[in-house]
């Protein structure tokens, strides 16, 4: 009458057993099948696998009856109730870094800067008379066939020239960031022009957008190309609008072929578009304001970015956001009108991921970025590339690579596969530590670029 009554125990177990199996295969067979529609083929098979030995644990440790079966279903009830409970949890918001960086980057100092700096002139003499290092470096760069050149590796005279279109009208829109201000101005509460700007630009096709409050570390110190060469960066502006336009998945996993360099700069154009819209409105209500696009900056975008609540700075020195990772171009618009600032997302579970991942670092062909830890550079902890490293394999490849880009884990598409390995990753560090274990058993340590699409493709 009071005895445990083990046969209906194993009926329950059986139960558990095989509707967590159940629910683990249904779930490997939906991820399959998303990773056969994104044609990541290795992906797919070892999922379709992964399933297949499920549904054989469902039979096996459900079906027969032994001693340690309802031990089994507890412990399938307990992971069951981890997993569920790091959906609900709330992210980790633990700041990943807080020292603040100093104010005293040169525009100068930045390797695009240098490459445009005209032969033997005065500004070419004066710099690198007080920089030997920079000066061999750039003089091997110098030495390579260049970005986009016929010479280069990744030669395509089609998709290069599709690039140079992109980037000569991004030259014509320079212009456009002198647009002058109004002098009807227009009183706008700050709440309503806040939530006006951000819908606008969600509208206009950006994939994330937020605001931050300017700080002195945002800004260059002097101007370091272009008229305004040498010039002290001043400015009255409070507050920064950034925005990121997502990268086609396909064109950055084809990477480093020429297809990168044409998406690359596709999307600088777009996010210069944006940019220069959002800077005009803000012109036409009488705010003073700058948009800040490729080639033409006086700030460092991703530090804004990341300080507006877009995401944070990982181990390539890039922009990781959270469902695209670091697969975004960035631009910012710089204005006094007042607006709403945003939280910066002091994801701290992304740098722990970027910690032990390393999978950009070790498939880097310039070897650019550091495989070590996070090291304090001028008062910050950071990882630092090697921009010499990787602009000289700009040099080789024609293209602006983006290898480290195609490879992150966080850069996978947009979709509820990879969205919800990114949402356990926010919620836990542990998975944070090691989920980049599974995304090297489905897609490889060092996998292959994929091929181009083929009416990009010349014969």
């Amino acid at each position: 009458m009071y005895g445990i009554d083990m046969e209906n125990i194993l009926d329950y177990s059986s139960i558990v057993i095989i509707a967590f199996f159940a629910l683990i295969s249904f779930t490997l067979v939906v991820s399959a099948a998303i990773s056969f529609g994104e044609r990541e083929t290795m992906a797919g098979k070892r999922l379709v696998l992964a399933s297949l030995i499920s549904a054989i644990l469902a039979f096996a440790l459900g079906y027969f009856n032994y001693q340690a079966k309802p031990a089994i279903a507890i412990i399938l009830v307990a992971i069951a109730g981890i997993i569920l409970y790091l959906f609900l949890k709330r992210p980790i918001n633990r700041a990943a870094a807080v020292s603040t960086p100093q104010r005293d980057v040169d525009e100068a100092d930045t390797i695009f800067a240098r490459m445009r700096l005209t032969p033997n002139s005065p500004a070419w003499c004066n710099y690198y008379q007080n920089h030997p290092y920079e000066a061999e470096q750039d003089s091997k760069a110098r030495q390579l066939p260049g970005l986009l050149s016929e010479k280069s590796l990744y030669y395509n005279p089609l998709t290069f020239s599709s690039a140079n279109a992109n980037f000569q009208i991004i030259e014509y829109l320079h212009g456009a960031i002198k647009h002058p201000v109004s002098i009807d101005k227009k009183e706008v509460n700050a709440d309503r022009l806040t939530q006006y700007l951000k819908n606008w630009a969600l509208h206009l096709g950006v994939h994330s957008v937020g605001v931050a409050e300017l700080k002195g570390y945002h800004w260059y110190t002097k101007r370091g190309r272009g008229e305004h060469i040498g010039k002290p960066v001043n400015t009255t502006h409070k507050f920064a609008i950034a925005i990121t336009v997502e990268m086609d998945s396909h064109n950055i996993q084809s990477a480093p072929s020429s297809s990168m360099v044409v998406e690359s700069s596709q999307q600088y154009l777009r996010s210069a578009n944006i940019a220069l819209q959002l800077s005009l409105f803000l012109k036409n209500l009488g705010y003073d304001s700058r948009a800040h696009i490729d080639g033409d900056y006086e700030l460092i975008c991703p530090l804004v970015a990341r300080d507006a609540g877009l995401g944070e700075i990982g181990r390539m020195g890039l922009l990781m956001t959270p469902k695209l990772g670091p697969r975004v171009r960035v631009a910012v618009v710089t204005t006094s009108a007042p607006l709403l600032v945003d939280t910066p997302s002091n994801d701290s579970t992304m740098i722990e991921f970027c910690r032990f991942c390393k999978k950009c670092a070790e498939c880097c062909p310039g070897k650019a970025i550091p495989t070590d830890d996070m090291r304090e550079i001028k008062g910050v902890k950071r990882w630092q590339i090697n921009p010499e490293s990787c602009y000289q394999y700009w040099c080789i490849s024609g293209t602006d690579c983006g290898r480290c880009i195609s490879v992150c884990p966080f850069s996978h598409p947009d979709n509820i596969l990879h969205n919800t390995i990114r949402h356990i990753i926010r919620r836990s560090r542990i998975v944070a530590r090691f989920a980049y274990i599974a995304d090297d058993w489905l897609y490889g340590r060092k996998p292959k670029p994929k091929k181009m699409r083929g009416w990009m493709v010349f014969n």
